[in-house]
């Protein structure tokens, strides 16, 4: 997703953690409170989805839906709406019009990922992606032996591929087979991929990086995978729910 997503809240410890997670799914995110100067400098920045959790205070309550609405949702920017009951989700909805909701008392974040699966399409929702840092070993095949791998850290992974961060990137085009422990598994996950791109850090003396695409997964690898990537979401550092 190129556009970032617009969280706007009251609480300092929303906006707070729902970024956290964001970020940890791979999405760009900008903040904002429900105040109408914040919400017009939100807007400039053509979000491509708002999620407002919307202030509890009646008064407060309907000028924040208000300015989603006219800035937002009215425009056809999506908005997906975090509420504590049915009755709020009603009211908002009513405020709002057209919006996605997530109703409880506590945010999970799991409940939050699977309303941005259905509001992005296919494409996009391949990109769960997740920051991390992990040993990976790889290699290309019929160049290194079956049992010399190259050992180096793995710092971003998602469903369609994963960045190692190395100085001894093999070059573009290559094929290359990556083994890696994911979490807590009992046994090493192995993929096959293409190296896509390199790339380097902001300062001289950050080591080179490739990015890989996966070939297609195997049913059992996609799963091991997904799974990974989903229990992600309550590692320490980011909470369960908010």
């Amino acid at each position: 997703m190129r556009q970032p997503i617009l969280v706007v809240a009251s609480r300092h410890e929303i906006l707070m953690g729902l970024s956290q997670a964001l970020l940890k799914f791979g999405y760009q995110v900008m903040t904002a409170h429900p105040e109408r100067d914040e919400i017009e400098r939100g807007a400039r920045m053509h979000p491509s989805l708002v999620i407002l959790r919307p202030p509890t205070e009646p008064t407060e309550q309907k000028s924040s839906l208000d300015l989603v609405r006219e800035r937002f949702a009215s425009r056809g920017v999506p908005v997906l709406a975090c509420v504590a009951t049915d009755n709020e989700g009603e009211a908002v909805r009513q405020g709002l019009g057209i919006c996605e909701l997530v109703t409880g008392g506590r945010l999970r974040l799991n409940d939050l990922y699977l309303k941005l699966q259905a509001l992005f399409d296919t494409a996009h929702r391949r990109e769960l992606r997740i920051t991390t840092e992990v040993v990976v070993a790889h290699r290309e095949p019929g160049v290194h032996g079956a049992e010399m791998y190259l050992y180096d850290t793995m710092t971003s992974l998602s469903m369609g591929g994963c960045y190692i961060k190395t100085d001894t990137p093999h070059p573009v085009g290559t094929g290359v087979e990556i083994v890696f422990c994911p979490g807590d598994a009992t046994r090493t996950l192995r993929l096959g991929g293409t190296v896509r791109h390199h790339g380097k850090g902001s300062g001289s003396d950050d080591p080179l990086g490739m990015g890989i695409e996966f070939k297609s997964l195997q049913p059992e690898a996609r799963t091991t995978l997904e799974s990974h990537l989903m229990s992600q979401i309550g590692t320490p550092g980011m909470p369960a729910n908010l």
